[in-house]
Formats: structure tokens, sequence, C-alpha cells
């Protein structure tokens, strides 16, 4: 893979069906997107170079989104509509391509737990952690990405165990650190995470067949 034209980053927002409105970046342009959204207590510079890489290294657009209450997203941080701004994002984007979707700790549950009913082509999070007391939903034909550190308490066994909850294809990466969620991207580790993740997400755009649509 070689890195395309380099893409200029745009503001976007939207409102939200229940008030704030969010706003984030995005970089490049297709049909194909992928969304980032960051764990709570974070912002959209939490991913770094990321959006940015995907967007000149796949043929697609890269938007990172701040939560509510987040960065530049109006208030309030309602932590129970995770699920509902996942819902929201979706219904923002091209309807004919790829719906990629890269999360972070409690993101990444909510994604999760989405990811069939938004027929996500492909799932990448960033130490999900173990569900708290259900069992996910499961989502057998979206193919999943599992970051976790190592040293960091029980991510790596919780990603595991969410890997395998969900059912379908799944791969669990850990690295020797103890870092979570988007925190993984701050340490020597990046470039190799960036790596896995540009790699996978090229892999779900041209080895997954599309979905019909209405499927």
């Amino acid at each position: 893979m070689t890195d395309r034209p380099a893409a200029d980053a745009e503001a976007v927002e939207f409102a939200l069906p229940w008030g704030p409105v969010a706003r984030g970046v995005r970089w490049g342009a297709g049909d194909d997107a992928v969304i980032l959204l960051h764990e709570p207590g974070r912002d959209l510079d939490a991913w770094g170079d990321l959006p940015r890489r995907l967007a000149g290294q796949l043929p697609l657009a890269a938007l990172a989104i701040d939560l509510p209450g987040h960065g530049l997203s109006d208030d309030p941080w309602q932590p129970e509509r995770l699920g509902d701004l996942l819902d929201a994002v979706d219904a923002a984007l091209p309807t004919s391509g790829r719906r990629l979707l890269i999360a972070a700790g409690e993101s990444g549950l909510a994604a999760i737990e989405r990811a069939a009913s938004l027929e996500l082509d492909g799932l990448v999070c960033l130490s999900p952690g173990p569900p708290a007391d259900a069992r996910p939903a499961r989502s057998p034909i979206v193919p999943k990405q599992f970051f976790a550190g190592a040293l960091a308490g029980d991510d790596l066994n919780g990603a595991r165990k969410l890997a395998s909850l969900c059912g379908g294809w799944a791969v669990v990466t850990s690295v020797p650190v103890a870092e979570r969620g988007t925190a993984l991207l701050a340490t020597s580790w990046r470039d190799r995470i960036e790596d896995q993740i540009v790699t996978f997400l090229h892999d779900c755009i041209h080895s997954c067949p599309m979905r019909p649509m209405g499927s």
C-alpha cells in the first residue's frame, strides 16, 4: 500500500436527534468510510495521526468525532447514549459504501453491541474491556480486531473474552505496555498498531463482499 495524495482535514458537524451538536474532522473522501470514536475523558486528538494516515493509504473517508461533552462537541455528556450516538453518526454516512469503525474504551463496548445492527464491514476496538454484567450482542458476520495492553490489569483478558463472546472472526493483539485505549497510540508500539489497523481495514475493504442494500 502506498500513500495517496495528502488528505486535507475538513471540520464537520451534525445535530444529534436529542439536541447536542457533535463536531469532528474528516480526512479524505470516498463511498467507504471509517468512523473513529475515542473513549470518554479524551477527545479526537487522542487518535494522533491515525485518521490522516488511514485516508492517505486507503480509498476511504476517515471521520473522527468528539463525544458529546468532549472536545468541540456540545454538552451534555450522557454515557447511556453512546449507542444512540453510533446510530446517529452511522445515519450521516453515505449509504453506498463499506462502513468501518474504530473505537476505544467504553465506546468500543457500545460499538460491539451495535456491530450487527449497524451492518459494519469491520470493527477495531482498543481496550474495550469486559462487559459489565451481560453477554454482548453476537456479530459473527463482522470481522473484528482488538488491541490491549498486556500490562494493563485485565485489559488483555477482557479483550479475549469479548472476542470469544461476539462470535465470528476476530484477532486479539497485545502489546507489552500498561496503557489502555487511545493511549496505546502514544507508546513506542504506535507504528506497529497503526500498521496492523491499516492492513486490517484494507482487507475489510478489498476482501469482504459488499452487502446488498437494505440487507
